[in-house]
Parts: structure tokens; sequence; C-alpha cells
């Protein structure tokens, strides 16, 4: 006669467990690259001295970085993502972005967008987002980008005396995907796009959370564990420009 309310109980702890697993999953920050990506590119270079500078009061890196998975690729779910990347303290002139398709053999490639942008000279962690803009076009899914970052601290410099550059692909999720991103939060949608590949969404979402409550510690040290698990824990206490 007792069976009945055992099974209840034990239904109910399996729901739990199951509501509870799937919402720890969701906040975990670990990014998991898609299997088969990777391009030749350079995530990091390294400092030339009269551009780059060394901040006195800081032991922060004087190598220019962008904020990529070791294998240079990521996946985006938007049409104009934002992408990332450190400036060490320096004393450039400007930073230009380009974001290009490439070429097919035997063709050139094609610019999307390029744009030069102003710098104060301090260290930091730069964004800039693709604008939705009907002079530029919408990525398209499937198809893969080469983007780019170059530091111009002299006239007379033709491509910038620091670059780095890596690849952004647009792939839209699976239904499943879909809907979990739909019905989650902002804090709970990091998880989702880190654990399934998507880098650009899941750095832009948490980056958008750290800068929104900067003194928030579990914001803090999921921003550590996303950047940690691409071999770029340096740049998790390194402020947003």
């Amino acid at each position: 006669m007792k069976a009945a309310p055992l099974k209840q109980t034990a239904a109910k702890l399996l729901t739990l467990l199951l509501v509870f697993g799937a919402s720890s999953a969701a906040l975990a920050e670990p990014y998991t690259p898609p299997a088969g990506l990777g391009a030749p590119a350079r995530r990091e270079s390294a400092g030339t001295r009269g551009c780059v500078l060394r901040d006195p009061d800081s032991d922060a890196p004087v190598n220019l970085v962008a904020l990529m998975p070791e294998d240079n690729v990521g996946w985006t779910t938007s049409e104009h993502p934002r992408f990332y990347w450190y400036m060490p303290f320096n004393q450039a002139s400007f930073v230009e972005f380009t974001l290009e398709r490439p070429a097919e053999v035997g063709g050139t490639s094609e610019v999307i967008y390029q744009t030069r942008l102003e710098v104060t000279g301090e260290g930091g962690i730069m964004s800039l987002q693709i604008p939705e803009d009907e002079n530029v076009p919408p990525l398209t899914v499937g198809d893969r980008y080469h983007w780019r970052v170059a530091v111009f601290c002299s006239p007379d410099s033709l491509e910038g005396e620091l670059q780095v550059d890596g690849w952004v692909e647009k792939q839209s999720p699976e239904a499943s995907l879909q809907s979990a991103i739909a019905t989650a939060s902002d804090s709970e949608r990091v998880g989702l796009y880190a654990s399934n590949g998507y880098w650009f969404d899941a750095l832009d979402q948490l980056a958008m959370l750290k800068a929104s409550d900067p003194d928030n510690s579990e914001v803090q040290s999921r921003w550590e564990e996303l950047l940690t698990s691409v071999n770029l824990a340096i740049m998790a206490c390194q402020s947003l420009l």
C-alpha cells in the first residue's frame, strides 16, 4: 500500500535532479569547440617597442591578442556579430578592423566591412560590432569570414605594426537548441552557447553581463572559466574598454 507514495517521491526526486542538472549545465562556462574546426591565423601578436608600452603600475600583457579559441575559428548565430580583442598599453595612432569574405580559388577576397577606431593608449579589452547597415551585408549561414585587427603607430606603416586575425562562421542552431535559447535567461544562454560551439555568442553574452554588473563575483568567475577554457586565463582580469 505504501509503494505508490514511494514511487511518487522517487519520481519527484528524479525530476528535481534532472532540472538541477540542466540548470547546472546551462550555467557551465567551458567552451566546447565543434568537431573539425580549425584554420591558420595569428591569435597573438608580439609587442613592438615604440608602439606598445609597459604600464609601470601593472603586469598586464604587452601583446595584442584576439579573444578567440585556440583553433582560431568560432561559430556565431548573429548576422552582425561582435568581436573582442585585448589592446595593450600603447601609443598607437589608431586601430583598423577588417572583416572579409575569403577569395575563391584564383580570385580576390571581398571586404565586407572595414573601419578605423581611435585609441586612448589605455590597455584593456576592446570590441566592435558589425553595424546593421544597408551597405554592410549580413553574414550568410554556412560561410566562413576572416577578421583582422591591425594597430598603427607610425604614419608610414602600410599594414600596422601589430596584427591579429581569426575566423568566424555563421551557423543556425538546431531546433532543440533554438528552443532552449529562446526560453533561457540571459545568464543561462552563456552556457548553452559555450557548450554548443557558439564562441562569439557566449563571449558577447557574458561580456554584457560583466559590463552591466562589474562587481558580480559569480559573473567574474564564469568569465574566468570561459577564457581559461581557451587558454586565455591572463585576459580574465583585464578591464573592458
